[in-house]
């Protein structure tokens, strides 16, 4: 039983909550879209026909109540969601109302469209409401996927700005979230929510959605600082690194004018020869007259920087035919995809010499430089990483980046539609007062996208916080109710309705010293794991279900009915105290009741249950123990054939008492090492030689007094022990196998337990143990009984076949008293079969026994088993299965079993 419910008055607040939410991040966006003084593209981060849309949809689920008795309501309802479909179309189609391409996504508009012709269609009924909120729900996991995938993909994947991409997926959350809600609540009518609670919620999601929009302008100015802050040392490193570099080559010019006639060739040819060996970005130096190329030096000694000055247009457009000051000239893409390649013309002024081949010159002289921008600007790329980058524009419309590199056209795309634009200002030098345009753009959107995710975390809080605070404040009227179901909930059962066992206990105690006449019946299924692991815990459950309500009709009010755990129910009354006709009219009752037959899906059930009955006597002092002896009983019940009923009684308890004793004193003596094993010998017929030894356990409880297997051996299969003892008693059969190898080829027979044979570990087990030991497998032999056989027989055969194929000898022990049929033992990998000791004790008295064995004889030769007579005492009887064919012998007569040093010295 659920104790806190999602009920209307829950549905009210949700709703609530969620239309302001939807309204009020409508309104305080778009106001601020329209607000903000710069209007930079940074900013534009929302479409204003989905926050138009938010709005609508706000006001529409804010005045949405089927059941409203005011009929304006309605009409403004859907009159609301109208407009919020009019709006998705214009954001959808082409946007009139947006000034800016936000480049949200479409889908976006779509469904929030499609969120406002549910909502303008109003529909009713039950159906049509759980189809719209099955329709909602979708779209709901969606935007929080898509939500979710934002912070995995760390970049914005509904829009160009990661908050823009955000609030896009948290209003369509919102509004499928609104809408699923409505639809669930829609076919009953939503209680009012408290003014006080209204303006909780408003209050409290103003201030979450104005927090996150002050942090968004605040991260939005410090990115715009951060942005003219690159552009401005940007400007500032250009400046000085070429004021650094043209100086240099003024000097260069200024020495040329200077230079005497007659060293003035040599002198020009070592400067140039410096030069192009000291700068590693200068790539050519050229002298021209007016634009003509008089001579060139460059690295490579050709002359590729002068075809390259003859063919580039737009070096040869943009060069003055005469220069008063230093001209800087960028090559064309085309010529120089590696990189940029700067020109830089400085005019030249000969006094007292001229050129050679020059003596009247006509144009004014200059010489031309050729820098490689990228491998100039080298030092300063290193410094200048970071997510926002600095394009410089060429007067051409291209740009480089501020490694001196040209931009991709699909870089340049990028720009336009990922990049966020920062800032645009003037790239001014000494050397260049036209100024291009720098422009910063943030590319690497990833750490901006990582405080938009917190961003939108911190709303989602401030609106699941408010959501919870109106909640609470909401339900404090239905603590009263949630108390009773939680008591409920605490003194019954979930699955049957019943008391508990808790409760049960309690009522017992509550009653056991007021009146001392209480009887308790403890009722367990017969079989029922049976039924959970064939047909499934669903069956279970409802079969518990129907035998609970079964057990309520027939107790009724007499008496106090609980569920004890799993498949058990405990009863407790005082109305058949010492009476033991009433006892056995209402077991029978109760037998009856659950003996009817369950028709579950499309099972037919048949069921028995084990009822144990105790009275309250005198000598008990504790509640509980009226449970144990009723407990004890059924299990008394149970060992009687199932389906049957027992009353408590004295002697149980003893019995109980003295296994529990004998089965700490058997965990005592495995540990300590008290058991040990006793050797019989088995005799061939033909010449009563010893061939092997049965090794028979004994555990020596006190001394003189051994305590029979037939009394420890079950209680530790039962308990679990039976695996260690029977690891303990192959590990010294083995050991005594290696032993008796010395006196003589023999095999030690090892009686096998069931439980440990069908443990999967057992062939390994057994293998190791062979291997630690020093045994061999031909020494060994394995006796176990027909029912290992029986209960896996396939499993049992395989194991047997393969233990069989290492040379161990496998022996069926008690042939004959068991059921197999003929085919049956066809199969079995068996080398020897041994006659029960019944057969043989009978061969003197009872003819019948006689015949028996000799039948039981020829089965066994007719399958080609080995023979072997069990409890021959004496000669007669020794002779008797000589002479009807057994091939082996072992009893009394040849000797009683004994321990290992004893075997030796007799």
């Amino acid at each position: 039983m659920r104790i806190i419910q999602v009920d209307q008055q829950a549905r009210a607040v949700t709703h609530l909550v969620l239309s302001l939410s939807l309204l009020l991040a409508g309104i305080l966006i778009l106001g601020y879209r329209y607000w903000e003084p710069t209007q930079l593209p940074l900013y534009h981060t929302m479409s204003s026909s989905l926050l138009l849309g938010a709005v609508f949809n706000g006001l529409s689920l804010l005045t949405f109540d089927l059941h409203s008795k005011r009929s304006w309501q309605p009409w403004l309802s859907r009159a609301f969601a109208v407009i919020g479909v009019v709006v998705a179309a214009n954001g959808l189609f082409g946007s009139v109302i947006d000034p800016y391409d936000s480049q949200v996504h479409p889908i976006t508009h779509g469904l929030m469209g499609l969120l406002s012709l549910w909502l303008a269609l109003r529909l009713r009924g039950r159906v049509a409401m759980r189809v719209q909120a099955l329709l909602a729900a979708p779209i709901a996991l969606g935007m929080l996927t898509m939500i979710m995938l934002h912070f995995y993909y760390q970049q914005p994947l509904m829009a160009r700005h990661p908050i823009g991409s955000l609030i896009s997926c948290t209003l369509v959350l919102l509004a499928a979230l609104a809408v699923w809600n409505a639809s669930r609540a829609g076919h009953e009518y939503l209680p009012p929510v408290s003014a006080l609670t209204t303006w909780m919620v408003l209050l409290g999601l103003a201030a979450a959605t104005s927090f996150g929009l002050l942090t968004f302008h605040s991260q939005m100015n410090n990115l715009r600082e951060q942005g003219r802050e690159v552009a401005q040392n940007l400007n500032e490193s250009r400046r000085s690194l070429g004021s650094q570099h043209l100086r240099t080559f003024e000097r260069v010019v200024e020495r040329w004018s200077d230079y005497p006639a007659s060293h003035h060739d040599r002198l020009m040819d070592a400067d140039v020869k410096a030069h192009l060996e000291d700068i590693d970005f200068l790539e050519s130096m050229m002298l021209l007259e007016g634009t003509d190329v008089v001579w060139e030096q460059n690295k490579n000694g050709d002359s590729h920087y002068t075809h390259l000055w003859n063919i580039d247009p737009y070096l040869r457009v943009s060069a003055a035919a005469s220069l008063t000051r230093i001209e800087m000239l960028i090559a064309s893409r085309d010529n120089s995809p590696d990189g940029t390649l700067m020109f830089v013309r400085l005019p030249v002024e000969f006094t007292e010499a001229h050129p050679p081949q020059q003596e009247q010159p006509e144009r004014p002289f200059s010489l031309l430089v050729v820098f490689d921008v990228p491998l100039m600007l080298a030092p300063q790329t290193r410094i200048m990483e970071s997510p926002i980058t600095a394009y410089t524009m060429l007067g051409r419309g291209v740009l480089i980046d501020y490694a001196g590199y040209w931009i991709s056209d699909e870089q340049k795309a990028y720009l336009a539609s990922k990049a966020l634009f920062l800032y645009d200002s003037a790239l001014v030098t000494d050397y260049n007062t036209s100024g291009n345009p720098i422009q910063t753009y943030l590319v690497d959107l990833s750490s901006l996208q990582e405080r938009a995710n917190l961003e939108v975390l911190v709303v989602f809080a401030g609106i699941l916080l408010v959501l919870m605070m109106a909640l609470t404040v909401e339900r404090n009227r239905e603590l009263v109710l949630q108390g009773r179901q939680l008591k409920f909930q605490a003194e019954h059962d979930a699955l049957t309705g019943l008391f508990n066992r808790t409760t049960s206990e309690q009522v017992l105690a509550d009653r056991f010293h007021k009146n001392k006449q209480q009887t308790v019946l403890f009722i367990d299924l017969d079989g029922f794991t049976y039924i959970n692991d064939s047909l499934g815990l669903q069956v279970g459950d409802r079969l518990l279900q129907v035998l609970a309500q079964r057990l309520e009709a027939v107790v009724g009010k007499q008496a106090i009915l609980g569920r004890f755990g799993g498949d058990e129910f405990l009863i407790i009354t005082d109305k058949v105290h010492d009476n033991q006709r009433a006892v056995k009219e209402l077991t029978d009752k109760l037998l009856a009741a659950v003996a009817q037959p369950y028709r579950i899906m499309h099972h037919k059930i048949y069921l028995t249950a084990s009822i144990g009955v105790a009275h309250q006597t005198d000598d008990q002092y504790a509640p509980l123990e009226l449970v144990q002896r009723a407990d004890m009983a059924m299990h008394q019940a149970k060992r009687q054939g199932h389906n049957h009923v027992q009353v408590y009684q004295e002697s149980m308890s003893l019995q109980f008492k003295s296994s529990a004793a004998m089965r700490s004193s058997l965990q005592e003596a495995i540990e300590r090492n008290q058991l040990a094993l006793h050797y019989q010998p088995i005799v061939r017929c033909s010449d009563t030689a010893t061939v092997g030894y049965e090794a028979l356990l004994r555990w020596e409880r006190e001394p003189g007094r051994f305590i029979p297997p037939s009394e420890f051996i079950p209680l530790a299969e039962m308990t679990g022990q039976i695996i260690p003892l029977s690891e303990w008693v192959f590990r010294r059969a083995c050991e005594a196998a290696v032993q008796l190898q010395q006196h003589g080829p023999c095999k030690v027979a090892v009686n096998l337990s069931t439980l440990h044979f069908n443990r999967s570990e057992f062939k390994g087990f057994l293998e190791r143990t062979l291997e630690d030991t020093g045994c061999q497998p031909q020494w060994l032999e394995l006796e176990l009984t027909e029912s290992i056989l029986m209960e896996n027989t396939d499993y049992a055969v395989d194991i047997l076949q393969s233990l069989r194929d290492k040379q161990i000898s496998i022996s069926l022990d008690d042939f004959g008293t068991g059921f197999s049929s003929l085919s049956y033992l066809r199969r079995l990998p068996v080398d020897k079969v041994k006659i029960d000791r019944s057969f043989v004790a009978g061969i003197k008295t009872h003819r019948s026994d006689r015949v028996l064995i000799g039948s039981v004889i020829k089965i066994a030769q007719s399958l080609n088993f080995k023979v072997v007579a069990e409890g021959v005492e004496t000669p007669q009887q020794a002779e008797f299965v000589t002479e009807l064919g057994c091939d082996y012998m072992q009893g009394f007569y040849f000797g009683r079993p004994v321990p290992l040093d004893d075997l030796f010295e007799s």
